[in-house]
């Protein structure tokens, strides 16, 4: 099989800007069967197969190949059926009852059947997630039929189960193996089954043949290549070792579109990166909201957006792209106003400035040349601002453990569907960037 080559660029910007996924794409062919899909990506995975765990977007992607969700939603963010056909909403009765997809299996083999669905359900409930904390209870009304009871109506519910909520694995296979091994073994109803992990090299999918979709998957497989160099990601691309490629440049992306041999196709959804000081300390500088504001006012998001994003960024104020319900378009944010940034560390009892650290990931590239910016921005306003580079390894250590003392760190935000609760699970008092 031919299998049409996509680039999708991921972007990000400050202090809280859109990530726009972007595809960069030959001209349509007939569909064909067979062949590997190859997919490059720029971070391994951190958990695959129990979705309790399973929080960062690029990871849900890479899982989605082998377990799917109860629900899923179009590009304008309504949910439409999968493994539930149809749904019944009493908002009343505070109520919602799925009817399943029937003849679908796992792929040991256990059938998906409503004991299925309510075990995953109660699995996720007796996790600290919280999409599901409305459903007071799960009943079984036959094989194929499932009642949610609420505490009250939940408008959310049904985006969340088109999430990790509402992902669908094994019971079978988890009461087997145990929670350690199905984080590394996914095993859903997708249409390609799990084949093997590769830390920081490879994942690998092979055809479900028993796919409850009648002649899918087109493909025999699916591979993704962990590539962590964006210039290299590129290269292999260019020379035809990948079919996608993901962490694209911008730059780079830029010039394939500019090529005329490629065309960028746009989705709606995106993520977030926001800029975070360590304001839930209160001995941190940051914990005064003037000085978290003056760092707003000092940096030209903009044009950071146009010059680093090559005009496929776009900058928000608040933790929502302009595709979601959520998204304010009356928020004016901070606009760019150096002025106003120093009087503001005057007014914080900082005339004069003071000194920071930023914290960033290595890679990719843009999220160093972001940082960089900033670092620049803050500069002109009398932060002096120290740039402490390091592995996603090391970073990710120090954002779990909150250990930017009285620094700055970029906060990478998939969406959720939910952007509330994404906001809850960032910013309560539990959070460790609560105060942010």
């Amino acid at each position: 099989m031919k299998i049409k080559r996509i680039v999708a660029v991921i972007g990000s910007a400050c202090l809280i800007v859109a990530l726009v996924a972007l595809s960069v794409m030959s001209c349509a062919e007939p569909i064909e069967t067979g062949g590997v899909l190859k997919i490059s990506v720029g971070i391994d995975a951190n958990t695959l197969g129990h979705p309790p765990t399973l929080t960062r977007m690029g990871d849900f992607r890479k899982a989605a190949a082998s377990v799917e969700t109860l629900v899923r939603t179009d590009e304008a963010g309504t949910p439409v059926p999968w493994l539930a056909k149809t749904w019944k909403v009493d908002a009343q009765a505070k109520t919602i009852t799925f009817t399943l997809e029937k003849g679908v299996k796992f792929h040991d083999g256990t059938d998906f059947n409503a004991e299925a669905v309510k075990w995953n359900l109660e699995q996720y409930m007796a996790s600290p997630r919280i999409e599901l904390n409305k459903v007071e209870s799960i009943d079984i009304v036959d094989d194929y039929t499932i009642r949610l009871n609420l505490s009250e109506f939940d408008a959310l519910l049904l985006p969340n189960l088109a999430a990790a909520a509402g992902l669908m694995i094994s019971p079978t296979a988890y009461q087997t193996y145990g929670q350690e091994w199905c984080a590394t073994h996914p095993l859903g109803t997708g249409p390609f089954k799990f084949v093997s992990w590769d830390r920081d090299v490879s994942i690998k999918f092979e055809r479900f043949d028993d796919y409850w979709q009648k002649g899918k998957p087109y493909l025999d497989g699916v591979e993704w290549v962990i590539i962590a160099d964006p210039m290299v990601a590129t290269a292999s691309f260019l020379a035809g070792e990948q079919h996608i490629a993901t962490q694209i440049e911008p730059k780079d992306a830029r010039d394939l579109e500019d090529s005329g041999e490629f065309t960028i196709a746009m989705s709606v959804r995106g993520g977030l990166h926001a800029i975070c000081g360590d304001a839930g300390n209160p001995d941190s500088i940051f914990a005064n909201i003037k000085v978290r504001q003056a760092v707003e006012h000092a940096i030209d998001k903009q044009a950071i957006c146009d010059t680093i994003g090559y005009g496929y960024w776009t900058p928000v104020y608040q933790a929502a792209t302009p595709a979601s319900w959520a998204y304010n378009p009356d928020v004016v944010g901070y606009p760019y106003n150096p002025e106003k940034a120093r009087q503001l560390l005057t007014e914080a009892g900082y005339p004069n400035g003071f000194q920071t650290t930023i914290f960033t990931m290595n890679t990719p590239a843009h999220i160093v040349s972001i940082m960089t910016a900033i670092q620049g921005y803050l500069s002109e306003v009398g932060i002096d601002a120290e740039m402490d580079i390091m592995d996603h390894g090391r970073f990710y250590g120090i954002f779990a453990g909150g250990g930017w003392q009285d620094g700055i760190t970029v906060f990478p935000m998939g969406l959720s569907p939910d952007e509330l609760g994404l906001i809850n699970r960032i910013y309560t008092p539990e959070s460790v960037l609560f105060g942010t």
